[in-house]
């Protein structure tokens, strides 16, 4: 899976940002406005709820009244990716952009749109636009980093992911995913002892976290202790589902059982991990 998606779902399961009323008149919304805003507080809260089919019967009606109601075009989009729909969401966020260029959130929906579509330089035009517009917003400079990472400059990638956490301890605590990021193009860079503080931070924030006993797993194996990998894994294993796969976690097992001399476990470890191909071929 990319790196980032995970971040995505978090963005799928939030309200609306704040601070993109679509009124304009200081004399009061014109009556189609105001009832398109109705229907669109109606979606919010059951998009919130989880209630997806009926969030979108409100969103239709919210978008009848007023196609361009730029928070009701959002939440279709998030709906959209959310459901893999990137053509919905496509759609919706150009028009969003086009009714309000001001509106930082839809222009990081638009930036988050192209980077799951590989369109590097229009996710940095978008995302670095949510950047100026709301300098507050830690998911614009994480994405760019993102972005970064996967145009192969991890140096910007640590600038931008280093600001995200600072935005975020800011607002309460780093989010795990950002830490990850950080870590992931640390040790891309050799900076093996500030990954492995990033990781430690991420650790004592989310203990239960899969991904972040994985990414210590293998930051212990790029530095050589494969016992200490192998434990890390094995804890990573029975926690709950996240970005990381019980596959990628047996394959980690099996290098770092090799490594170790513990021939038996690793063989254990690729018996599993053949068990679970055979299943998911029938």
């Amino acid at each position: 899976m990319r790196p980032g998606i995970l971040p995505a779902l978090a963005l799928l399961v939030a309200g609306v940002a704040a601070g993109q009323s679509p009124e304009r008149n200081l004399g009061g919304p014109a009556p189609a406005s105001a009832r398109a805003q109705r229907a669109y507080e109606k979606a919010n809260g059951l998009f919130e709820q989880r209630k997806l089919p009926e969030s979108l019967a409100a969103l239709e009606e919210a978008l009848s009244a007023d196609p361009s109601h730029v928070p009701a075009l959002t939440l279709k989009a998030k709906i959209a990716i959310g459901a893999n729909r990137l053509d919905i969401a496509g759609q919706c966020l150009e028009r969003a952009v086009a009714a309000d260029p001001s509106s930082w959130y839809a222009r990081f929906l638009f930036g988050f749109w192209y980077y799951l579509r590989d369109d590097w330089s229009h996710a940095l035009s978008e995302l670095g636009a949510s950047r100026k517009l709301n300098p507050r917003y830690a998911h614009a400079p994480l994405y760019l980093g993102l972005t970064y990472e996967r145009l192969g400059d991890p140096r910007k990638a640590v600038t931008f992911a280093e600001e995200a956490i600072r935005l975020e301890e800011a607002a309460g605590a780093p989010d795990a995913n950002s830490l990850l990021a950080y870590a992931r193009v640390l040790q891309v860079l050799g900076r093996l002892t500030d990954c492995g503080n990033a990781l430690n931070r991420a650790l004592q924030l989310y203990p239960d976290s899969r991904d972040v006993h994985f990414a210590i797993a293998r930051l212990l194996l790029r530095k050589g202790d494969p016992k200490a990998a192998a434990k890390a894994a094995e804890e990573a294993l029975p926690l709950p589902p996240g970005d990381v796969t019980d596959v990628q976690i047996r394959y980690l097992l099996v290098r770092a059982y090799s490594a170790a001399g513990q021939d038996q476990l690793a063989a254990k470890q690729a018996a599993a991990i053949r068990a679970a191909e055979a299943q998911e071929a029938r």
